[in-house]
């Protein structure tokens, strides 16, 4: 092979392959997400609005519903001083991130119960929070999800876990 054909084929992978990532790659706008995070089939997210913090609503059409705010002076959603009512309770670093995860034991009433409880009685209330300036942060983000069933619990959490503040664009 001479070196013209050798150029010509080496040309033709270099544009196959440019046009396989260009078009591997889902379009930026199709499922709006923040922090990088992954939403699973089904789902969608929509930005809110707060006073002084970004929000977020991630929604699915069988009616699980996850709340998210973050902000210089959100403070813990997740917090270890609360810690009687949690069904359990668990930090975790995740992204280089410290984050708290707690559980609201079944029939608690807190603060974190939506105003949208889908007849769900109080309790069963998954948080998480990413502490994004090291351990003693009021500059969080948190999440917050009212949760029927195990299967909702999982779906939260897989979710959630995607979330990579170092990402930004929330």
């Amino acid at each position: 092979m001479n070196d013209t054909k050798l150029r010509r084929a080496m040309n033709g992978i270099l544009i196959v392959l440019a046009a396989l990532l260009a078009f591997s790659q889902p379009p930026t706008d199709a499922h709006p997400t923040f922090g990088g995070i992954r939403l699973l089939e089904g789902y969608s997210a929509k930005r809110g609005g707060a006073v002084d913090a970004t929000a977020w609503t991630i929604r699915a059409e069988s009616g699980l519903r996850i709340e998210f705010e973050a902000g210089p002076n959100e403070g813990s959603w997740a917090d270890p001083r609360d810690i009687n009512k949690y069904a359990w309770y668990r930090e975790q670093i995740l992204h280089r991130f410290m984050v708290r995860f707690a559980l609201v034991k079944p029939g608690m009433k807190t603060q974190w119960e939506p105003n949208e409880s889908r007849g769900l009685p109080p309790g069963n209330i998954l948080l998480v929070t990413y502490l994004l300036d090291g351990p003693k942060s009021t500059h969080t983000a948190n999440f917050s999800a009212k949760l029927a069933n195990s299967a909702e619990l999982g779906d939260a959490l897989l979710m959630i876990v995607t979330f990579d503040p170092s990402k930004g664009a929330f």
